[in-house]
């Protein structure tokens, strides 16, 4: 079950502890773990800024950059989102998420309760405490159902995105994404360290 966007940082998943995974499932994770050895094994000492990475998108690949008050939702949610992985302290009686006590459905909604009762804890929190940079790039078409985005957060490096649309946009968007996280790139450090770039890297190229 997920809550908020599937593709971002506010995402929740609730996973059966004890669930057996299918047959497909098996091997989706097989070729997920060959496709991501693969990727591990060839990828090279070789990075760009994060503001390097803003001109790319839109030189390269025509993105062009959204006001700020125009996603102003988006930041607040996202810096929900990271104010409780980084700085959960803030949140008071809310600092920690209560585990989840079991499968029932419940429960569940129980959990989910005290999930958005935590984000919305976080939301309240004054901007001059915590802050993020957040920049939004988006590609329209003549179809206004389709349309491509991608966001930058400068102060904790995070790269995003999503899609919406046929086949064919879907597919343009993937083979971007994976391109400007490729241009990205990593540091002889992070592949040593297996830094938090390193897995976003890795993770974006592997899909």
């Amino acid at each position: 079950m997920m809550i908020g966007k599937s593709d971002g940082p506010t995402a929740v998943t609730i996973i059966k502890k004890n669930s057996k995974l299918t047959w497909k499932q098996k091997l989706e994770k097989c070729k997920y773990k060959i496709k991501r050895a693969y990727v591990e094994h060839t990828i090279k000492d070789k990075s760009h800024s994060l503001d390097e990475v803003i001109d790319y998108i839109i030189n390269k690949h025509g993105f062009v950059e959204i006001d700020n008050d125009e996603v102003r939702f988006e930041h607040d949610e996202m810096r929900a989102s990271f104010i409780m992985q980084y700085a959960p302290e803030l949140l008071g009686e809310y600092a920690t998420m209560p585990q989840l006590k079991s499968e029932s459905k419940e429960d569940i909604q129980a959990h989910i309760r005290e999930f958005q009762e935590r984000q919305q804890r976080a939301m309240e929190i004054p901007i001059e405490k915590f802050d993020i940079d957040v920049h939004k790039f988006q590609i329209s078409f003549e179809d206004i159902n389709d349309n491509m985005y991608i966001i930058v957060e400068k102060r904790f490096a995070y790269i995003g995105g999503g899609v919406s649309g046929d086949k064919k946009v879907m597919r343009r968007f993937h083979r971007i994404f994976k391109d400007v996280h490729r241009y990205y790139g990593v540091t002889a450090e992070d592949i040593k360290n297996k830094t938090k770039r390193y897995e976003q890297v890795i993770r974006a190229l592997t899909r």
